[in-house]
């Protein structure tokens, strides 16, 4: 047994979120590691965008399953029962599953789990009664019997510590990548949604309670009195399920507000590159991944002070106070009135601080502890 698996199954959707896109953009790396030593054997479904082409690295073998036809519950019910044995089965010594879930029944296979956040625990409030449920009798199962646990921040890793008391030893910290490394020359595109001349706030994340989308809509409104030509563009979607955010619907009503709705990377590069300001004033994040896209990008960033952000921000956001719409409204004002040189300035520092998250880096990480545990 030499080989390690791919739990692919959350590697790729048609409209991914997040953790989705981490989980495809770190397999991927992996995939292409050059001078990879140890042969991958890698389920997943060929039709899902860029997973076909996985079939046709070295050392690897692709076993085709119809995720994307599956219900959560079946793809649950196949992670946790089925395939345990499929990986003793094809010699994988060591199994790998992107995204907070494993199985608690490992058949002498040795998983490791990235640990992308703990909110079910830490904000119930936030979820549907099935969904921690689920996580209940899966996820933390699976993370106690784990043979590491990759957190993808520091703030997680202590989470998983405290919350779940999971050996020091047992958690590693591995930080994610970024998808958008450029100059942002190229990025505006005439045909984007985000394309505009006017100046514009924007802000990415699904309509989920932990994006604090009203507060910011509350801050926007004050903020229209100083800058009556701004806007407020939010880059996102609904997802069923998850709690009610109250008066909400009211406030995306809210005069030049955009929803833009879900876009395509090329369109969200474009509106990252064309904001004036990036704001994202979560209140719980494990990584935070649109905030470095929008330094990558060329765009300045507001964030909140709490949880994993500003670890991430590495001193490059002005961060605010997530509970506050005064203080997320001056955060963002503090950006809008930067003089052009110190703009430029932290642009370029900020830019270079988000190019030093590289997925790269991170596969070279995990093959490292793949090989620690064969």
């Amino acid at each position: 047994m030499n080989a390690v698996a791919l739990n692919c199954r959350f590697s790729g959707t048609l409209q991914p979120m997040g953790t989705q896109t981490a989980a495809f953009e770190l397999f991927d790396a992996i995939i292409r590691l050059p001078e990879r030593a140890a042969p991958l054997v890698i389920f997943a479904d060929p039709t899902f965008p860029g997973v076909a082409a996985w079939a046709e690295v070295r050392d690897v073998t692709f076993v085709s399953l119809p995720f994307s036809t599956w219900s959560r519950a079946r793809a649950q019910w196949w992670e946790q029962f089925t395939l345990p044995g499929l990986c003793r089965k094809m010699g994988c010594a060591v199994a790998h599953h992107p995204i907070t879930t494993c199985p608690f029944l490992t058949r002498g296979v040795k998983n490791v789990v990235t640990l992308h956040d703990l909110d079910f625990l830490s904000h119930p409030e936030w979820y549907p009664r099935s969904f921690r449920a689920v996580y209940t009798f899966t996820a933390i199962p699976g993370l106690m019997s784990a043979w590491r646990v990759v957190a993808i921040s520091e703030y997680v890793r202590q989470e998983a510590a405290t919350r779940l008391g999971i050996e020091q030893d047992h958690i590693l910290r591995v930080y994610n990548g970024v998808r958008f490394l450029s100059d942002g020359a190229d990025d505006a595109d005439s045909g984007s949604p985000a394309q505009s001349d006017v100046p514009y706030i924007l802000c990415v994340g699904a309509l989920r309670p932990r994006k604090n989308l009203a507060r910011l809509i509350l801050a926007f409104r004050q903020l229209r009195e100083r800058y009556p030509d701004l806007e407020l563009r939010i880059a996102g979607r609904a997802e069923p399920g998850f709690s009610e955010m109250p008066g909400l619907l009211d406030l995306l009503a809210t005069p030049n507000l955009q929803f833009l709705g879900y876009l395509s990377d090329d369109d969200l590069r474009a509106a990252y590159a064309n904001a004036q300001v990036f704001c994202y004033p979560s209140l719980d994040e494990g990584f935070g991944l649109p905030m470095l896209e929008a330094m990558a990008c060329g765009t300045l960033v507001v964030a909140s002070n709490t949880s994993c952000l500003p670890e991430i921000a590495g001193g490059h956001a002005e961060l605010i106070d997530p509970l506050s719409p005064d203080s997320i409204a001056a955060g963002i004002q503090s950006i809008l009135d930067l003089t052009p040189e110190q703009r430029a300035q932290r642009i370029s520092r900020a830019r270079a601080w988000a190019e030093g998250f590289n997925w790269q880096q991170a596969a070279w990480s995990y093959l490292a502890i793949y090989q620690e545990l064969m």
